[in-house]
Formats: structure tokens, C-alpha cells, sequence
């Protein structure tokens, strides 16, 4: 499990998180690389380890050019050895954490009618403590019933409000869309 708060705005991300994040990267190229030379595919045990230290890369997996996978871990390789850390870093630690913590909360509250405030303080207490990220009362109950039915939308949400930056932004910076193949 990916570790470290999310730090406030403009606040360097730890060593820890950089590293973490860079070992991603490096996994999904390795991936990636052994799907073009046509390798089997890996066990399922590998995605679900891999989507569950780092919801979404399963995504960026599918739908990153290869290209822009080596770049981000380059950058984060750079930013390891104190070059400059780009915003998608923290927004992408960030989201991973909040994500887990989202996915947390939904599979414990999905079946259930009702959910108080103090049921809910609870579960984001237990929620942050799973996730490495603080999560509120709030969080859990929009995470029982998130915007347009999608966790997606909260937790990018929540990320736009701790960064100031737009949930497009962040989204399209993330998980740009891959072009389509021509052909």
C-alpha cells in the first residue's frame, strides 16, 4: 500500500511516495513491453495486487501509449534524484490514496440502507487508516452514493478541492484518452 498523507498543496511529496509511484511506472512499462513481444499473460494475482496498491493503473495500463509511461517514470526518476516534481505526482498519489480509500468505504456501506454520522466518522477513521489518507464523515456518506453513481467523480472532486485545480484537469492530465487506431 502506497504510504504518506497527501501533502498540502505545492509541498514536496516524500522520497517514499516518489519511489513508490517511479516502481508503478516501472511495472507497467515491464507489462506493457511483455504484451507487444507477446508474452503470456501474467497471473490475475498480478492486476489485482497491482490495482489494489494503486487503483487506477490498471487504467493507465490499458490506455497510456507506452511512451507516456517511461516518461512519467523518468520524471519521477529525475525527481528522486531532487530534480523539479511535476503536479501530476501529487494529484496521482493522491488519487490512488483516495481511491483506496473510496473502495474502502464502498464495498463496507453498499448494501446498507442507512448510515449515520457517527457510523460514518467510524468508517472514515478505519477508511484513512487502510487508505494512508484522511477522509471525513462527508467522504463516507458520498462515497455510499457518489456523484452520477461513479467513485471517479469524488474522489477527483475531493482532489480538486485539496488542490485547486479543476476535476477535468486533473482527469485529463491523469488518464488522457488514447487516440484512436487507425485502421
Amino acid at each position: 500500500m502506497t504510504s504518506g498523507a497527501l501533502p498540502e498543496a505545492g509541498a514536496p511529496l516524500a522520497p517514499e511516495v516518489l519511489s513508490q509511484l517511479a516502481r508503478k511506472y516501472r511495472t507497467l512499462a515491464e507489462l506493457r513491453r511483455a504484451r507487444a513481444a507477446g508474452e503470456a499473460i501474467p497471473e490475475r494475482a498480478v492486476f489485482r495486487a497491482l490495482a489494489g496498491e494503486f487503483p487506477g493503473a490498471l487504467n493507465e495500463l490499458d490506455n497510456l501509449p507506452l511512451d507516456e509511461i517511461e516518461r512519467r517514470h523518468d520524471a519521477l526518476a529525475r525527481a528522486l534524484a531532487g530534480g523539479v516534481e511535476e503536479r501530476w505526482m501529487a494529484w496521482m498519489h493522491g488519487y490512488h490514496a483516495l481511491m483506496r480509500a473510496a473502495l474502502y468505504v464502498k464495498i463496507r456501506v453498499a448494501r446498507r440502507q442507512e448510515l449515520s454520522e457517527s457510523e460514518a466518522a467510524a468508517l472514515a477513521e478505519r477508511a484513512a487508516r487502510h487508505a494512508g489518507v484522511a477522509v471525513d464523515a462527508a467522504f463516507v456518506i458520498a462515497a455510499k452514493t457518489p456523484p452520477d453513481g461513479r467513485l471517479n467523480r469524488l474522489v477527483l472532486g475531493r482532489l480538486a478541492a485539496l488542490s485547486g485545480a479543476s476535476p477535468a484537469e486533473i482527469r485529463g492530465t491523469l488518464f488522457p484518452r488514447r487516440p484512436a487506431q487507425a485502421g
